[in-house]
């Protein structure tokens, strides 16, 4: 399959750039077209791909695979080309399949934790010397990457549920790390996604390698097999004891009558406990040494977008994150005050999806209290037309129901200045969201 020429509409996607990637490391012919540069489709360029800025139908050769995702409008002009000249078309989830069928594949799903879990499980295995394939959520610090092709026994992905796409894989072993109300555009249901998530489960093929979070109630409802893991002593792997010590983890766990004690990890937050106690157990599962599990742990530098530090000026610091749906932001923020103390955290979330705003919205109201100040901007559309139920004012009112003192709105273009007024020394800033928010510290750090 490596010997072909692959066209990727939307390369510069963090899950299309991945692929790109392993297919590069394999030999193939790899070009595509995004809507702009970035650092992604720099990197990839210097690999080799050809890159096309903008979708034109005539950039597509005749003799390619066309590879797209679920982000592709079926109006793409790209897209529809290549449906009309009855080309070679695939999404992006079979393609992973197909790259998946050589190795194992060790899948991490769930509503939150998957590129976290999936990052660190990458990490051990290169630490070991195993060699694995990976196609990530995020980019690991020091490799500076989100895949690559290994020509060892295991092939590391993150299988994605929102869009069903999961279900096109058949694991060798797999971590589901909490089922939780999202993605119910694709499902329709909390009944559909929980089925969805029955029939993931069904495919896995071997089931001493298969560790799910036994603290989440749907997940306790639905699953019988394999190892459960948690703080709740009923669980087959259970967090013993656990404390936060500034900006690392350290936790206890116990697992098939044997303690592991003083697990040490530099990511922060209760909720990563359960992502490194899930990933510690599949690793032990895998026949690796208790020691060499724990110096990866140690020297995991983490991931891009998950409590990522991008600088300091006058005594503010300033870091960024993904999360966008209320139990992330609500972790996230705990974790960070933790880590603060009696320093102010402020932060600037922006709102993904109209469509996930309005679904979660009575969530939204508790999901800020760890922050000193709270500041929401323009909700992120990512494609989506606006919805006349859900705005911006009716996120506010919602989140000051609730919160200890003010929340405020400020516009996307008014929210640099704003927070430029705010910011003193000794805060922390977190810019917070999956749209374009993540590069807002650094034009604040210029004006400050």
């Amino acid at each position: 399959m490596y010997n072909k020429h692959y066209y990727f509409i939307g390369i510069g996607g963090v899950g299309m750039s991945g692929l790109a990637l392993i297919a590069l490391e394999k030999g193939a012919m790899v070009s595509g077209s995004d809507v702009m540069h970035s650092c992604t489709t720099n990197r990839l360029q210097e690999k080799g791909a050809k890159i096309f800025i903008g979708h034109k139908k005539e950039q597509i050769p005749l003799d390619a695979l066309v590879i797209y995702s679920s982000a592709i409008s079926p109006d793409n002009p790209e897209l529809m080309f290549a449906k009309s000249h009855k080309l070679n078309i695939l999404h992006r989830s079979d393609l992973l399949a197909l790259f998946m069928q050589s190795q194992k594949a060790l899948l991490v799903s769930g509503t939150h934790g998957k590129t976290t879990s999936s990052s660190l499980l990458t990490h051990v295995l290169l630490e070991k010397g195993m060699q694995p394939s990976f196609a990530l959520g995020g980019f690991i610090y020091g490799s500076n990457t989100n895949a690559g092709y290994g020509e060892g026994p295991y092939f590391v992905a993150e299988a994605d549920e929102s869009d069903g796409s999961f279900l096109k894989y058949t694991p060798f072993g797999a971590i589901i790390t909490n089922i939780n109300h999202d993605h119910l555009d694709y499902w329709q249901t909390m009944n559909g996604l929980v089925e969805g998530f029955k029939r993931f489960i069904d495919s896995i093929t071997s089931l001493e390698h298969f560790f799910w979070h036994g603290d989440n109630l749907w997940l306790s409802e639905m699953v019988a097999k394999g190892y459960s893991y948690g703080f709740d002593k009923k669980n087959a792997l259970f967090i013993e004891s656990h404390r936060q010590d500034k900006w690392k983890n350290i936790f206890t766990i116990c697992f098939e009558n044997k303690h592991y004690p003083e697990i040490e990890v530099p990511i922060i937050g209760r909720h990563n406990i359960l992502n490194a106690s899930a990933v510690f157990g599949l690793c032990l599962k895998l026949g690796i040494e208790e020691e060499k599990i724990r110096s990866a742990f140690i020297n995991f530098k983490g991931i891009n977008r998950r409590l990522e530090y991008k600088g300091a000026v006058k005594g503010v610091i300033f870091y960024d994150d993904y999360a966008h749906h209320p139990t992330e932001i609500l972790t996230t923020l705990r974790a960070i005050k933790n880590a603060m103390g009696s320093k102010r955290v402020v932060l600037a979330f922006q709102p993904h999806r109209y469509s996930r705003t309005l679904a979660c919205l009575d969530e939204f109201g508790a999901a800020f209290e760890a922050a000193d100040i709270v500041v929401i901007t323009d909700i992120y559309a990512a494609g989506e037309a606006p919805i006349k139920e859900i705005d911006e004012g009716r996120l506010l009112h919602e989140i000051n129901r609730e919160a200890r003192r003010p929340a405020y709105h400020f516009s996307r273009s008014q929210l640099s200045c704003q927070l430029v007024k705010i910011l003193k020394a000794g805060d922390c800033l977190i810019t917070m969201g999956a749209g374009d928010i993540n590069n807002l510290s650094y034009d604040i750090m210029e004006n400050l």
